[in-house]
């Protein structure tokens, strides 16, 4: 009778050790899953986003981790391929039993995988994308924190007619979901505001396309004095160099994916003046930020973080947040709970965030940050043009 206690004994252990594991949360440690391109054209964006989440959880594990147990993240190089995102988020979901994916990388990788993840119910905080798609409508395992192209295409709009005092306007987009969704609001908000006939040329170029004199000499044609950009490393520098060559002299704004230093390094002088819309706080002498360095370089000791870094440290220190709140025995569910209880939350970086309810409709319950403010190269570096532009104003 005793061995079979025993034995009954031995099962029950093995099976709430099997459970427990199941969803990634061990007595030790909480196994979580990344997706980048480490490789390729965008592993600029990529290894550094990847930087800025190993900063974060190396400085929560080395403080203890969160009651007690430390954070183990797996990494998977998707080379920007929503392909082999597919294959890599499967693996790590259904082979490493990872209890959320936190921080992917790229509009057509987090579509590709976002229904997965939602109908599995993994949670899928922080994604590097701008697609509106990700949150509206909302989806209960889905949390964005980065603004969508809904609310970008707009502002930049906004600022250019109303700031800039623009009278014709381009944009020049990447023929993908994000370049056509900009594009579509910003020229919505145009013809809402009064502005129908203020865009006199829009190009889409292939995401890989780098040489653009063609695409120059019809905005010059078209007598363009200000471009909305929807494009990043590496096509914004090669844009920005070209026409300096051809003395193209329109005020050009550029995505949120440009004010980084990496594209000043690659433009040079060519990107004097440009200028990109921004969200991550960048005051060098808030405390704030200067506790973001901090830790960054308790990691990778004298380098400075740019901004794709700052993204994914956002992305980690929201992912934290989030299992601080979930409390002692963490669950997905726990977690989703918890993150609903973030109402105004702001961190080392990351302006204001609110997340309320699961409720398809409530259009916003999942949505980030609402709000943005403009950067300018000046003197080859980045440095802060105008405030914070919210569409509420």
């Amino acid at each position: 009778m005793k061995r079979i206690l025993l034995v009954l004994a031995m099962v029950l252990v093995l099976l709430s050790a099997s459970m427990v594991a199941s969803d990634g949360v061990y007595p030790d440690k909480v196994v979580i899953g990344t997706f980048q391109a480490l490789t390729g054209p965008v592993a600029p964006i990529g290894v550094s986003m990847k930087k800025g989440i190993d900063a974060y959880f190396n400085w929560v594990n080395n403080n203890g981790g969160i009651y007690g147990r430390k954070i183990e993240l797996i990494g998977a190089d998707d080379q920007f391929n929503p392909s082999k995102t597919v294959v890599e988020v499967k693996r790590m979901v259904e082979q490493d039993k990872v209890f959320s994916i936190v921080g992917g990388l790229g509009t057509p990788g987090v579509l590709a995988v976002m229904d997965y993840l939602n109908s599995g119910g993994v949670p899928f905080v922080y994604q590097g994308s701008g697609s509106s798609i990700l949150a509206i409508p909302p989806k209960e395992y889905v949390f964005t924190v980065q603004p969508n192209y809904i609310t970008e295409g707009a502002i930049a709009a906004k600022y250019l007619m109303e700031t800039v005092k623009a009278k014709r306007v381009g944009i020049i987009y990447r023929a993908d979901d994000a370049g056509k969704e900009a594009l579509s609001n910003f020229s919505a908000w145009l013809k809402d505001n009064g502005y129908p006939n203020a865009l006199v040329q829009s190009l889409a170029v292939d995401p890989t396309k780098v040489v653009f004199d063609n695409e120059i000499l019809k905005l010059i044609d078209a007598k363009v004095d200000a471009l909305y950009m929807v494009m990043w490393t590496p096509q914004s520098p090669s844009f920005l160099k070209q026409a300096a060559d051809y003395e193209f002299k329109a005020t050009m704004v550029g995505s949120y994916a440009n004010p980084d230093i990496t594209l000043i390094q690659l433009a040079g002088e060519a990107s004097e003046g440009f200028q990109a819309l921004a969200w991550v706080s960048a005051d060098a002498e808030a405390p704030g930020f200067l506790k973001y360095v901090e830790i960054y370089q308790e990691t990778f000791p004298g380098e400075i973080p740019n901004a794709y870094a700052a993204a994914g440290f956002i992305a980690a220190e929201v992912f934290a947040e989030g299992l601080r709140r979930a409390g002692e025995e963490p669950t997905r569910e726990k977690l989703v709970k918890a993150l609903e209880t973030m109402s105004g939350w702001a961190g080392l970086i990351a302006p204001e965030i609110t997340y309320r309810p699961f409720d398809l409709d409530d259009t916003y319950c999942r949505t980030g940050v609402q709000q943005m403010y403009i950067m300018v190269v000046k003197d080859q570096l980045w440095t802060t043009l105008h405030d914070w532009i919210s569409l509420a104003d």
